[in-house]
């Protein structure tokens, strides 16, 4: 009886450690399913300076493993293909509705991984083309451990509107000044000064100029006396 006793014991801790972690096994390996919002490249690792695995489509359905730090960029499986995608281009479903796993991570309970270069591409990618130069990558991968955030997309503004100029007032049409009237003298002229004949000579028709000084009286002409014996 003894001897059987260690046994059940073994065997009972070996059902509770097994149960334990299937009650673990849910919260730990629960993926977010999200939808993108945009065709983007699925990346093989979290920067956009990694090669691009594969393009996906917008509204394609991918899973979710994790995210790095401050949620920029999410480990995520396209089918059999597996890389990171820009976080601002997941979008999944909320209790208040759909919401952008860049913004809402922590919200949704997605959980926080750190990109090993090593390990994931030994795992994901041996035999891809760009492969034989994962020493370039992994020199940057050293500089940038959690990838650089990646840009902010800005809308380039819409090409300027061509508006014809408006159309222009026709031309006045004046009428030609009006000749001056030769009937009447223009407006504040003077008449022209009368002026003496030349020589000296009063004008024709008029009396000579008395001489005499004034107060003076000049006989009446008379008939010329007759001389005498």
């Amino acid at each position: 009886m003894n001897a059987q006793h260690p046994t059940r014991i073994v065997r009972s801790g070996g059902t509770t450690l097994v149960l334990l972690l299937l009650s673990c096994a849910p919260a730990a390996f629960a993926q977010t399913t999200a939808t993108l919002t945009a065709g983007v490249h699925l990346r093989a690792g979290p920067d956009i300076f990694y090669p691009s695995v594969v393009i996906m489509p917008p509204g394609a359905a991918v899973q979710v493993f994790g995210c790095e730090a401050g949620f920029n960029w999410c480990d995520v499986a396209w089918g059999v293909q597996r890389g990171w995608v820009d976080a601002a281009f997941l979008q999944a479903t909320a209790p208040s509705g759909p919401v952008i796993i860049a913004n809402s991570a922590p919200m949704l309970g997605v959980p926080v991984v750190t990109f090993s270069f090593n390990n994931y591409w030994g795992a994901h990618y041996v035999g891809r083309p760009w492969y034989s130069r994962r020493a370039f990558y992994y020199n940057h991968w050293n500089r940038w451990p959690h990838g650089r955030p990646p840009p902010i997309y800005r809308p380039r503004p819409p090409p300027p509107m061509f508006r014809p100029p408006p159309p222009r007032p026709p031309p006045v049409v004046r009428p030609p000044p009006r000749p001056p009237s030769t009937g009447r003298p223009p407006t504040g002229s003077r008449p022209p000064a009368s002026r003496p004949p030349p020589g000296g000579q009063p004008p024709t028709g008029r009396p000579p100029p008395n001489d005499r000084p004034p107060g003076s009286t000049r006989p009446a002409p008379g008939p010329s006396p007759q001389p005498q014996g």
